[in-house]
């Protein structure tokens, strides 16, 4: 039966570690809610004893809605559509990622009111946004495990999730300083080797529930006109690979935030690190700002900080627009 269905899309190694994630993690007859349940009250003291400056940073990309700029976005976007069609002949989903906003303004005499009706694609590349337990799944399954019909009723990650209370020691793992370069690239993937380095050059030892900051250089290599591979498009791009991915699980973090995805550098284009939403219900903040945080983190002399993101407790959504904030 699984024949006809189709290939696995999960690698052989990332159902290794859904494995083992569910026989340390998993209760009978309790659903498991990933990575942000490690985000406890010692992670949250943890993090805020990293407050030294008063400092915040956010970590969000700005979400463009004014009239003026959409239409040039409308039409870089289409022939960015056509670009990697043409590259990879892949059929790409119209708007993926926009956001729509229709601003409503009354003038009663001398009263003003304004009001907002906005509707949004909570995924892409493009707007900063949190990855529920529902975005990525296999075998009729969410991690949980939550039966995917559940979204159609009553699939509650994001709600429970902003209720926990993300907020937790962040520690940002600068990738193009240990490398000595502008940004990652599709040739050479993150790796195992680049985290730990990375890691080294904090003096940190990390902690179960802490917030991994991934700066893969995103902002510097699209400053440079460089375009960034959308999820539907089937070939490498810059960011993390297997190895990189394995090294993530490996140190449970309480979720991850990072500016680019997988790196796809693998023979199917797997997603190394959006698979472990479903292995071990990873939380992924993803298009993050954070070449800004990593430099005020260096002029500051640390690499750490208190991080807090609180999604908009919305039921059934399979993600949300964020804005990330990093104290230090």
């Amino acid at each position: 039966m699984a024949d006809d269905l189709g290939p696995d899309p999960l690698a052989p190694w990332v159902r290794e570690i859904a494995t083992a994630h569910e026989a340390a993690r998993h209760t009978d007859g309790l659903q498991c809610r990933g990575s942000v349940a490690l985000i406890d009250e010692a992670a949250r003291l943890r993090g805020a004893a990293e407050i030294k400056l008063g400092k915040a940073v956010s970590l969000e990309r700005e979400v463009e809605t004014r009239p003026d700029r959409l239409a040039l976005l409308a039409d870089a976007a289409a022939e960015e559509k056509r670009h990697w069609q043409a590259l990879a002949q892949a059929e790409l989903p119209d708007g993926h990622g926009s956001v729509e906003l229709d601003v409503r303004v009354g003038i009663h005499g001398r009263h003003v009111h304004g009001g907002d009706w906005i509707s949004y694609d909570a995924h892409g590349v493009h707007n900063t946004h949190m990855d529920g337990l529902a975005h990525l799944g296999a075998d009729a399954s969410w991690h949980g495990p939550i039966p995917v019909e559940n979204s159609q009723t009553d699939e509650d990650t994001i709600v429970t999730w902003a209720k926990h209370g993300i907020a937790t020691r962040g520690v940002l793992l600068d990738i193009p300083a240990v490398r000595g370069v502008d940004w990652v690239t599709a040739e050479d993937p993150v790796t195992a080797e680049d985290l730990d380095a990375a890691l080294a050059a904090t003096g940190v030892t990390l902690e179960p529930g802490d917030a991994l900051l991934i700066y893969q250089g995103r902002d510097r290599f699209e400053a440079a006109g460089n375009r960034y591979t959308p999820g539907a498009v089937f070939q490498a791009r810059p960011g993390i690979g297997e190895e990189g991915a394995k090294w993530i699980a490996s140190k449970d973090p309480g979720l991850v935030l990072w500016d680019f995805h997988d790196a796809r550098s693998n023979p199917g284009f797997i997603l190394e690190v959006h698979n472990l939403i479903y292995a071990i219900g990873l939380c992924l903040v993803d298009n993050s700002l954070l070449g800004p945080a990593a430099a005020a983190l260096r002029e500051a002399g640390v690499s750490t900080g208190l991080l807090v993101a609180a999604p908009t407790a919305i039921h059934r959504s399979t993600g949300v627009l964020i804005n990330p904030l990093l104290l230090y």
